[in-house]
């Protein structure tokens, strides 16, 4: 009984040691010492807004993955009420998701 507790202790001890050295290689190997600019995405919106939904959460988990701060901004480009209504939705489920027409994008750019 006693060598299998320390077979599992030793395991164990194994495990934990392999976890740490992977969090010490991981900070060293994919640390960002500088701080990333802001990106700005700029989708094109028409119609019912077709495929804007998956672009959106594509986007984002680039977004995420990556570590990169910025928007994305929905340009109206011919949305029907219903493609307007999604583009809306959009906006409220993420804050770094924006609805804006083609006249306005310089307002963001700045």
């Amino acid at each position: 009984m006693q060598l299998w507790q320390d077979g599992l202790v030793a395991m164990l001890a194994a495990i934990g040691l392999a976890s740490v050295m992977w969090a010490v290689v991981r900070a060293v190997l994919f640390s960002r010492p500088e701080q990333k600019q802001g990106v700005l995405f700029i989708l094109p919106a028409q119609g019912d807004g077709e495929g804007l939904e998956q672009q959106v959460h594509q986007i984002s988990h680039l977004r995420y993955e990556q570590g990169m701060p910025g928007m994305i901004l929905l340009v109206d480009c011919g949305l029907s009420e219903e493609g307007q209504k999604l583009a809306k939705l959009l906006s409220r489920e993420d804050r770094w998701v924006s609805v804006c027409k083609k006249d306005d994008i310089g307002s963001y750019l700045a």
